[in-house]
C-alpha cells in the first residue's frame, strides 16, 4: 500500500520537496491556497482541543464537548492531520522528529483508523503542514522522513495537502520565516483545515507540564485525548533537572531563544516567557514521578461544555 496523490501512487519518494511539487503540481496549488487563507484567531476555549509538541489527539464529530482540534507554534516542527471519513474522526499531531518513534506513530494511525482497517477500500486522508526553508534544512528532512514513514505502512493514504518548505516560507530582512505556525480542524465544517493562532488561554490543562517533555530523555509522541475515552490524559514521564534552571528563569529572551530553540530568529513572541514558565515548573517539581504522577498514575482531566478542564 502507498500514498496516492490525485489518484497517482507515490511509488518512489523523491529526494527533495521541490521534486515532489514538480511531480505533483496540484499539491503546490493546494498549499498556496492554504497559506493565503485568512488566519483564524482561537481565543475562546469552548469546544477547543489543543495539542502541543510531542502530542496527538483523536476527535470524533459526535464528541459532546469538543468540536475543534489544532496546534500552534510549529517552526521546524510539522503538523500531521489524519482524517477518517468512514468514522467521522480526525487526528492532529505536533511532531518534531521521527527518530525512534515508529511504534508511537503507528499507534497513532491505528487510533484514528478505528474498526476500518480490515476493509480493502479503506484509506485515510493525510495532510502535512509546517516547516519552512530553514538554514539547517531540518524542516525538509522531517518532511521527507514523514512521507517515507507513511508510504511504508500497510495502509492507504490520500495526501490531500503538503504545505511545507518553500510554499510555507516568507522572507523578511533577509530571514526566512514560516507563514503557517498552526492549524485548526473544524469538525462542524467537514474537517476543513485553516491556518490558526491559539491564544494561551485555550491550550488546555497543565501546559507547562506538557511542554516540559522536551527535557525528557525519552523519545515520545503521546496521545492525550480520544473521544472514545473522553479523558485528557497526561501519562507519567520524567525529565532531566538542571541546577542552572533557577538562573535560566531570569535570563534574557535572547539567551532563551539561542539556547532552547531550533529556529531562534522566527519563534513566536511568547516563546521565551513560555520556556521560563516551564523552567519554573521544573524547579518546583524536580522529581515529577513523585510530585505530579504520584503512584505512577496519569494526570487526568475531562472537558466541560464551557471550555473548562476538570481534574479527575
Amino acid at each position: 500500500m502507498t500514498i496516492t496523490i490525485a489518484s497517482q501512487s507515490l511509488s518512489q519518494l523523491p529526494e527533495t520537496v521541490a521534486e515532489i511539487y514538480q511531480q505533483f503540481p496540484s499539491l503546490e496549488t493546494e498549499a498556496l491556497k492554504l497559506v493565503q487563507t485568512p488566519l483564524r484567531i482561537i481565543d475562546k476555549p469552548e469546544g477547543v482541543l489543543y495539542v502541543t509538541q510531542k502530542e496527538y489527539a483523536v476527535l470524533k464529530n459526535d464528541d459532546e464537548n469538543l468540536s475543534m482540534i489544532g496546534t500552534d507554534d510549529a517552526t521546524t516542527c510539522h503538523i500531521v492531520v489524519l482524517v477518517n471519513r468512514k468514522e467521522s474522526s480526525v487526528c492532529v499531531a505536533h511532531i518534531d522528529s521521527t527518530d525512534d518513534l515508529d511504534e508511537e506513530m503507528t499507534r497513532m494511525v491505528l487510533d484514528v483508523m478505528g474498526q476500518q482497517h480490515a476493509e480493502s477500500d479503506f484509506y485515510l486522508e493525510l495532510s502535512i503542514m509546517g516547516g519552512y526553508r530553514d538554514e539547517m534544512h531540518k524542516s525538509e528532512m522531517l518532511t521527507l522522513d514523514l512521507l517515507q514513514f507513511y508510504n511504508d505502512l500497510p495502509v492507504n493514504f490520500q495526501l490531500k495537502s503538503l504545505c511545507v518548505n518553500s510554499v510555507n516560507t516568507r522572507t523578511s530582512n533577509g530571514i526566512n520565516w514560516p507563514i503557517i505556525y498552526g492549524v485548526a480542524v473544524d469538525l462542524q465544517s467537514d474537517f476543513v483545515i485553516s491556518p490558526a493562532k491559539f491564544n494561551l488561554n485555550v491550550r488546555g490543562p497543565c501546559l507547562s507540564l506538557r511542554s516540559s517533555r522536551f527535557l525528557s530523555s525519552q523519545c515520545s509522541l503521546q496521545r492525550v485525548y480520544h473521544t472514545g475515552e473522553g479523558i485528557f490524559r497526561i501519562n507519567p514521564f520524567s525529565y532531566r533537572y538542571h541546577s542552572q534552571m533557577v538562573d535560566w528563569i531570569h535570563k534574557s529572551d535572547d539567551f532563551i531563544l539561542n539556547n532552547f530553540s531550533t529556529s531562534p530568529a522566527v519563534e513566536p513572541e511568547h516563546f521565551p516567557q513560555e520556556m521560563k514558565q516551564v523552567f519554573q515548573f521544573v524547579v518546583h517539581n524536580p522529581f515529577p514521578l513523585a510530585s505530579v504522577f504520584k503512584f505512577n498514575k496519569s494526570v487526568k482531566y475531562v472537558p466541560s461544555p464551557q471550555g473548562q478542564w476538570l481534574k479527575l
